[in-house]
């Protein structure tokens, strides 16, 4: 009996290997496959500055399977690090990522407020026409349009501009109205020209 098992053992492995490779997201068919599993190594780096690398090098990847580990990453205890794995998450557009991005639109560093709006802007962009973007993204930034710090109000109005959904349009016409920014009364009539566009 063992010498059954021991016989039939590596065709086995080697059968599992072949699925292992040839499946769709597999080193043969997914380019991603090696850069990702090197990249995430490196996010678990004792080193700061390579863990930094790491996100951004998993954003630019764009393998799925970095997602959950970039999550993580949110809550590392060094600040680029975490600035960087925000940024990351954006490049992925993967749902999974909204609510530990919104947490950062409380954060006390304009900085890291500015890069969760940039990024929950870009997980608020649909591929198809007519598809809306998770309701929470859009409350988010229309949230984020009148915080304190005009470099993250202006990403939001800029981000609900490129989304086009015109649950923003109120919103951005009020801060208008109240805003003593000149800059981001421009950014608001870009924006509002932009949803008008992709609704008409």
């Amino acid at each position: 009996m063992t010498g059954e098992v021991s016989v039939q053992s590596p065709p086995q492995k080697i059968r599992r290997l072949i699925r292992l490779l040839l499946h769709k997201n597999g080193p043969l068919r997914n380019w991603r496959f090696f850069p990702t599993r090197l990249l995430l190594r490196k996010l678990r780096s004792a080193s700061s500055e390579m863990r930094a690398y790491a996100a951004e090098g998993l954003g630019n990847v764009g393998d799925v399977h970095a997602v959950l580990p970039l999550i993580e990453a949110l809550t590392d205890e060094n600040t680029t690090v975490r600035r960087f794995a925000i940024s990351a998450l954006g490049h992925l557009r993967d749902a999974r990522a909204i609510d530990g991005l919104i947490t950062f639109l409380q954060d006390e560093e304009p900085d890291m407020r500015c890069a969760a709006v940039v990024a929950l802007g870009e997980l608020g962009l649909t591929e198809e026409r007519g598809v809306n973007p998770p309701i929470q993204v859009i409350e988010a930034l229309i949230s984020s349009i009148t915080d304190s710090e005009r470099s993250v109000s202006s990403a939001a109005v800029v981000a609900l501009g490129r989304i086009g959904n015109p649950q923003a349009i109120s919103a951005l016409n009020a801060l208008a109205e109240t805003t003593e920014s000149e800059w981001i009364r421009r950014y608001i009539s870009e924006a509002l020209h932009q949803i008008e566009e992709q609704n008409a």
